[in-house]
C-alpha cells in the first residue's frame, strides 16, 4: 500500500471517530422556568361548644361542614322544682377550632316557650318567659374568675348582676332572634381563640302563684362567621 494511501485511510478513520465522539456538531440554546402546582384551598369556620363538665360539641357534628350547624350539644340549664327569688348558672367555653378568624360572634335565642311543668300535677297560668331574669357574663379566661364583660342583664362595672328585671328569657328573644340580629359578643373570635360565658337565670322573689308549676323553655344558638 502507498504512503498515500495509507495517509488517506488515516484521515477517513479520524473523521469517522469525531463525528461519533460529536465533534464538529453545533449547540441549541435552551431556557426553561416551571410554576409547579398552583394550589387554591379554602380554610374553615368551625366552632366548638363546650359545657363545663361537658364533652366538646363541634358545629360539623363531627362529620363534614356541608351542613355547619349542630343542634344536639349539652343542655346548658335543667332547673326543676325550683321557687321564687332561686338562682342557677353555667359555664361554658367556646372556641374556633378552624383555619380562619371569624370577624362575627353572637348569640341569638329564636324563641321562649312557656309550658306547665313536666312533672307537676298543679299549674298557674302565668308566663315565666317574661320574669324569669336572664345575664349573659364574659370571662378573660378558663377559670371563670375574672370578669371582662358583661354583655346582657343588670350589672356592676363588667359583673353581671340580677338587677335589672327587664332582663328576661322573653326580653332576650325577642330581641335577639337570629343571627342576623343576634347579640355582639365581642369583635369576632379569631382562629384558635377562645371565649367563655356565663349563663345565668334567676326567678324573681316577687313571683306569684299564676307561676307555680309553670316552666320556660330557651335555646341559645351561638354563631361565628368569617
Amino acid at each position: 500500500m502507498s504512503t498515500r494511501r495509507k495517509i488517506v485511510l488515516t484521515s477517513t478513520v479520524v473523521l469517522l471517530l469525531a463525528a461519533a465522539l460529536g465533534f464538529g456538531s453545533f449547540a441549541t440554546f435552551n431556557a426553561q422556568t416551571n410554576n409547579a402546582n398552583s394550589l387554591f384551598a379554602h380554610g374553615t369556620i368551625v366552632l366548638s361548644n363546650t359545657k363545663q363538665g361537658g364533652t366538646a360539641c363541634l358545629s360539623t357534628g363531627g362529620g363534614n361542614t356541608n351542613t355547619n350547624v349542630n343542634t344536639g350539644c349539652d343542655q346548658l340549664l335543667n332547673l326543676t322544682v325550683k321557687k321564687p327569688g332561686d338562682s342557677g348558672t353555667a359555664n361554658l367555653t367556646l372556641k374556633n377550632v378552624g383555619s380562619l378568624d371569624a370577624s362575627t360572634f353572637k348569640v341569638f335565642s329564636p324563641t321562649c316557650t312557656n309550658s306547665d311543668a313536666s312533672g307537676e300535677s298543679y299549674h298557674g297560668t302565668g308566663n315565666p318567659c317574661s320574669v324569669v331574669q336572664l345575664y349573659i357574663q364574659q370571662w378573660t379566661d378558663n377559670t371563670f374568675s375574672t370578669p371582662s364583660a358583661c354583655l346582657y342583664g343588670g350589672a356592676t362595672g363588667s359583673t353581671c348582676n340580677f338587677s335589672d328585671a327587664t332582663k328576661t328569657l322573653g326580653a332576650f328573644a325577642t330581641n335577639y332572634s337570629s343571627s342576623t340580629n343576634g347579640l355582639s359578643l365581642g369583635s369576632g373570635l379569631n382562629a384558635g381563640a377562645s371565649a367563655y360565658i356565663t349563663i345565668g337565670v334567676q326567678s324573681p322573689s316577687s313571683a306569684d302563684n299564676t307561676y307555680q308549676g309553670r316552666q320556660s323553655a330557651l335555646d341559645f344558638d351561638w354563631y361565628i362567621a368569617q
